[in-house]
């Protein structure tokens, strides 16, 4: 089957899943965003994670390299890659494991002060993208298994999918966030923090004081494995479910979910918002897709 017959077959399979699960009735509504695949990278080696830097446009895509084991083990395999605005790559290698400085399973990733933090397995590792910024030391957690990262512009956060936790890392130290069960992805928008759970197959806005509780979208029903989230400038949510195979919008009220992409295991997603384009990493593919988004008129 090829790559135009085998996406079809996905979104046909997404939109009978779509309107056959319960919760919202989607015939008949009209989808606000559509991509269409402008370009992809291949030659990566089990692309976690793809980060847009906001200032530069350029994107980072963690590598796991899962040839000699899987997806958490302490090897000293994982290397970051950096392309352009787009796509095209620059270092295939831009960071790589040192026995003095090993990079072992990288996955989520963010940057704060000009500096790229890697969740690690265990450990955040962090590497300056320009000659000015340097790598401030981070008091990091006793991660089990540290996913996915995010940055409020002020400390950076790590979710750690094992013990059900997202921490916040700053000069201060670690403070630990209320989290659900199997957290995964999380980002932050308008000073808001939202999370997804691959465990309990839902979306939650989280309390980056650590106070309150989770509070779910109620929207566990539409989802397998919820891996990544973005969110783009009309309050859209971008949710990545891997073992469904599809990306998939949420409406800015939390009510309404969509098929966007039709896309084999994608990983944590990557959102560059002036561009409006999306680097969707397949893992088990060894690529990075990305789409253009457009928004359609009412």
């Amino acid at each position: 089957m090829n790559r135009a017959t085998w996406r079809l077959a996905f979104l046909a399979g997404a939109l009978a899943a779509a309107a056959g699960c319960g919760g919202p009735n989607l015939q008949g509504v009209q989808p606000v965003w559509t991509a269409q695949e402008v370009a992809l990278i291949a030659r990566l080696q089990a692309p976690e994670c793809a980060l847009v830097d906001r200032t530069s446009g350029a994107v980072f895509v963690s590598n796991m390299d899962t040839a000699t084991r899987g997806y958490w083990a302490d090897d000293g395999t994982g290397f970051i890659s950096v392309l352009r605005p787009g796509g095209t790559p620059v270092w295939m290698r831009w960071q790589e494991s040192k026995a003095e400085a090993p990079l072992n399973s990288p996955k989520g990733m963010c940057i704060l002060e000009g500096v790229l933090y890697v969740a690690d397995n265990t450990r955040v590792v962090g590497y300056p993208v320009t000659d000015e910024a340097v790598a401030r030391p981070l008091m990091g957690p006793a991660g089990r298994r540290l996913n996915d990262m995010a940055s409020d512009g002020v400390a950076v956060y790590v979710s750690d999918t094992e013990a059900g936790a997202v921490y916040r890392l700053d000069r201060e130290g670690v403070t630990r966030i209320k989290a659900p069960a199997g957290v995964n992805g999380i980002t932050f928008f308008k000073g808001k923090m939202f999370a997804v759970s691959w465990d309990l197959h839902e979306v939650y806005e989280l309390d980056p004081t650590g106070k309150g509780d989770p509070v779910p979208f109620g929207l566990a029903v539409h989802f397998t494995t919820p891996d990544g989230i973005e969110v783009l400038d009309d309050g859209t949510f971008l949710v990545s479910d891997m073992q469904g195979n599809r990306v998939v919008t949420i409406s800015a009220d939390r009510k309404t979910v969509q098929p966007l992409i039709a896309v084999r295991m994608p990983a944590d997603i990557g959102l560059d918002i002036a561009r409006r384009l999306l680097y969707v990493p397949q893992l088990e593919d060894n690529c990075v897709s990305v789409y253009k988004l457009e928004q359609k008129k009412p």
